[in-house]
């Protein structure tokens, strides 16, 4: 009974170290950028590494299909898990359910890319009140239609002369658009079969 006990209790203390070496991840919600006065309230989801930081943190922005989407979902989900194994901190936003859309691919200029980098900049912002997050080391990351907001964020003419640029900027096989007054180290990937 004895080496039983043993075992139990050694096979709790792995269950308990694996469970506190996992990532956190919840829902949150922040201020996004109004239109005509209207505030609104932006979700996404955050995910830590453990430990206490202060991390390194990835803005992410989904394609055209949307946040909710299946395909996204898992492919989002696999960079995030990416991410964090590298000691990030990511936010995953959702810039179509809270304008009440699921999806923008057939009128991808419902929710502009220029809109959607403004929500990556809320959500920088919301990232550097973090305590866990170091505030000058905020990156963005977008596939497609997020991509294409990814080179608008990068460029300095979409946005406030006090917003500071993120730290760096990937862009996943992005709709192709010029940067005019490019201010952020910017990684394209588009790579053909």
């Amino acid at each position: 009974m004895n080496g039983r006990r043993k075992v139990c209790g050694w096979v709790l203390i792995f269950v308990l170290i694996a469970a506190a070496s996992l990532a956190a991840q919840e829902w949150v919600r922040f201020d996004g950028p109004s239109s005509a006065g209207t505030p609104l309230k932006l979700a996404g989801v955050l995910t830590t590494p453990p430990g206490e930081g202060p991390f390194p943190a990835v803005v992410m922005l989904c394609g055209c299909l949307g946040f909710q989407d299946e395909m996204v979902g898992a492919q989002q989900s696999s960079w995030v898990k990416r991410l964090v194994e590298w000691g990030y901190v990511t936010l995953q936003v959702d810039s179509f359910g809270p304008r009440g859309r699921e999806e923008v691919c057939g009128n991808p200029t419902a929710v502009s890319n220029t809109l959607r980098a403004q929500d990556a900049f809320a959500a920088k912002a919301y990232l550097e009140a973090l305590s866990i997050v170091s505030r000058g080391r905020i990156a963005v990351m977008g596939w497609s239609h997020g991509g294409w907001a990814v080179m608008s964020a990068v460029d300095a003419a979409y946005r406030e002369s006090n917003t500071k640029p993120f730290r760096a900027a990937v862009a996943v096989y992005p709709y192709c658009t010029s940067t005019a007054m490019r201010d952020t180290p910017l990684l394209i990937l588009a790579g053909a079969k």
